[in-house]
């Protein structure tokens, strides 16, 4: 835990010399599907995609920004293929290391990170690249490490990126979550990966009202730039058991779920859903599965305690209240 006093001068420090603001939202792909797939999705309101398994996919549009991304100090050899790829293809943002915070993923120590980082990604700032910072999954207390000790070395950070998993029913939660990521770093966001956990027990119904009020409510802050569901897979091969199958884009290869064209083609509430007599009756019979099943739910899952724990220990370091 770190003192009220480190916390508030990190803040400040934070502060200084803060980037342009670009306050347009757009939507993007988290991308680990097959890329035969891409051309199927990559339309409408999808301007933009990054691949936090490979490199850049050629089957998507060139209207599309590709986004690299330096995963961690574990896939030199993808780094290595990344920086080939860049002296070709010039990016407009490279992203930083995926989910530091987490031990199962980049698991990496803030000041170590920050070493990294000016070793590996702020030569590409200082030639004119945006830089985004290391996806944190829930650690406010590592971002600001990381981000002060950047700040220190004489590196800087233009967007802050930020991963969010949870229930369904936790749209507060989230809420709480990216405007604490925004008032701690005072950067623009990027919500690079943003779904719903198996553990929560969702209907598809409710996975995608989630995704909904979710979007609708990051358009709307200001400060969020970008963001993108995790929902690039199969409904049927999901990359894990973590997250929820129900969050996919894909009901089966090269063909979209009704989520996805929500997602690519509009902001409005989904009116065939309010009004259509099929989805009525296919509502009716998943409240009745999610009553059978909410007895097992696990709505705050160990993440989500943790990210709790942090936001309440930032927001009585600062003095801070959120306006959400």
């Amino acid at each position: 835990m770190v003192s009220p006093r480190a916390t508030l001068s990190g803040v400040i420090a934070l502060f200084l010399a803060l980037p342009a603001v670009d306050a347009t939202f757009i939507r993007g792909l988290a991308w680990a599907v097959d890329n035969n797939y891409a051309p199927t999705i990559a339309k409408g309101l999808i301007q933009w995609y990054h691949h936090w398994q490979d490199l850049y996919v050629p089957e998507m549009p060139s209207s599309l920004e590709y986004v690299p991304m330096f995963w961690g100090d574990t896939q030199w050899s993808l780094w290595d293929q990344t920086k080939t790829n860049m002296n070709s293809m010039w990016p407009k943002h490279l992203m930083g290391f995926n989910e530091p915070d987490v031990p199962s993923q980049a698991n990496m120590d803030p000041n170590y990170a920050a070493t990294l980082w000016m070793q590996q990604i702020q030569p590409y700032g200082w030639k004119g690249v945006k830089l985004v910072s290391p996806a944190i999954a829930y650690s406010l207390s590592w971002l600001q490490t990381f981000m002060t000790a950047v700040a220190q070395q004489g590196g800087n950070i233009d967007l802050v990126a930020c991963h969010w998993y949870g229930s369904w029913s936790d749209i507060a939660g989230f809420k709480s979550y990216v405007a604490s990521v925004h008032a701690q770093s005072g950067r623009q966001i990027w919500v690079t990966e943003v779904g719903v956990t198996s553990a929560s027990n969702p209907t598809q119904a409710q996975t995608k009202q989630f995704m909904m009020d979710a979007f609708s409510w990051m358009e709307s802050t200001g400060y969020v730039d970008r963001a993108s569901w995790f929902g690039c897979f199969l409904v049927y091969d999901p990359p894990d058991d973590y997250a929820t199958a129900k969050n996919a884009l894909f009901a089966a290869p090269a063909q979209l779920s009704d989520m996805a064209y929500w997602y690519i083609y509009t902001t409005e509430p989904d009116r065939r859903e309010l009004h259509s007599r099929h989805h009525n009756i296919a509502a009716s019979i998943e409240a009745a599965r999610a009553e059978d099943s909410e007895s097992t739910a696990i709505h705050c899952d160990d993440l989500c305690e943790r990210r709790k724990a942090e936001i309440a220990a930032f927001l009585a370091a600062t003095n801070t209240t959120l306006s959400i």
